[in-house]
């Protein structure tokens, strides 16, 4: 479904155009351009109080969208910071690669059911033969789909990582996303990592996205090696200009989280 659609239907989200949201557009304008992207994603603001930013389509048709809670809540670095980390999945291919893992896992579920259903057909057989099916098979037969859904999350949860980075190399700003990110827990809260608090350490295993404290670490990992280079975000803001060390060790950083 494409994205422009599914913001539609799935959220009513409202397009956005360049004259109703001159700065916003010009902040994806900019952020796509340093992306490398044909072509500004379409801007589609969510008429929610949540503070979420989501991407959906491709290189070729992006969209980004953004809710009202969102944009109320953050600053204009932050915001920016938000964004470039959506043209980063965008980037990246990262919709079309969790879309081909979600097809797998439910490949991997539809063949699970059927050996089952099979191995369970013919277990009346087996026990008047006295054939006895290896264990192993079985235990494998009963558990790819867990494992195939924990891949799954396992590397969303990666390329969540690899965004991160993306979008400091796109913005040039090491501190921007993890104040956002720090500003997001605070007014939202995450009911994931409240549950994972009080219960067993494997189910942080379920989650798509890695826990805000495990981010803003990884993104201070990021600030060690690279200086910070505040960015103001107008319509007409420059390019920021990256001296060859800083652009680089971003790209080093963001190769590591594509391994």
């Amino acid at each position: 479904m494409p994205g422009d659609v599914m913001f539609r239907r799935a959220f009513g989200a409202i397009p956005l155009s360049p004259t109703q949201a001159p700065e916003l557009s010009a902040m994806l304008a900019v952020l796509a351009r340093r992306a490398g992207l044909p072509r500004r994603p379409i801007l589609f603001l969510i008429p929610s109080p949540m503070l979420q930013a989501m991407a959906a389509g491709s290189r070729q048709s992006p969209s980004v969208a953004v809710t009202l809670g969102l944009l109320q809540a953050l600053p204009q670095r932050e915001l920016a910071a938000v964004l470039a980390h959506e043209i980063a999945h965008i980037r990246h291919g990262d919709l079309l690669v969790l879309r081909l893992a979600t097809a797998a896992a439910t490949l991997t579920h539809g063949m699970s059911t059927v050996g089952s259903l099979g191995f369970f057909a013919l277990l009346p057989i087996f026990l008047a033969t006295g054939a006895v099916p290896s264990p192993l098979a079985v235990l494998l037969l009963l558990v790819a789909p867990l494992f195939s859904d924990l891949l799954s999350l396992a590397l969303s949860r990666r390329r969540e990582f690899l965004a991160d980075a993306g979008a400091v190399e796109l913005t040039g700003d090491v501190d921007a996303l993890p104040q956002a990110l720090a500003r997001i827990w605070h007014l939202q809260g995450d009911d994931w990592e409240r549950l994972a608090s009080r219960g067993p350490g494997w189910l942080r295993w379920f989650r798509t996205h890695p826990g805000v404290g495990d981010r803003i670490a990884a993104l201070k990992e990021i600030a060690a090696p690279l200086r910070s280079m505040p960015v103001e975000w107008g319509i007409t803001t420059a390019p920021v200009v990256w001296s060859a060390r800083d652009h680089h060790a971003a790209q080093r950083l963001a190769r590591r989280w594509l391994l």
